[in-house]
């Protein structure tokens, strides 16, 4: 399996992502590291700013993701909450033509 075949799925999709942000991640630490120590350079302060503005934009897209999710996730519960009133509705007037059956039956036995 190639790349490009690994990062067609979801899997190898999420893999690559997590590998950039983790490489992200690695580079903002060590720029951190050269800010503690006063050894930043203007281009590192320039990374520096570039990998944060990075990190914020995907944090606000995956909360954005999440909400949409949450959002999806409370119809679909809504629906299934319906579904299982009408489901109810339908077995008690399942019970109600079963005893009317029955009663018909009764009389019809009767006479």
């Amino acid at each position: 399996m190639n790349d490009t075949t690994r990062t067609r799925s979801r899997r190898g999709r999420t893999a690559a992502r997590e590998g950039v942000r983790e490489q992200r991640r690695a580079a903002l630490r060590l720029l951190l590291a050269r800010a503690d120590r006063g050894a930043l350079t203007p281009g590192d302060a320039t990374q520096l700013r570039d990998l944060a503005e990075a990190e914020i934009a995907e944090g606000d897209r995956f909360r954005q993701s999440a909400g949409g999710q949450q959002t999806a996730a409370l119809k679909l519960r809504h629906r299934i909450d319906a579904a299982e009133q009408a489901m109810q509705e339908i077995e008690a007037e399942r019970d109600q033509y079963a005893a009317e059956v029955e009663a018909l039956r009764t009389i019809k036995g009767d006479q």
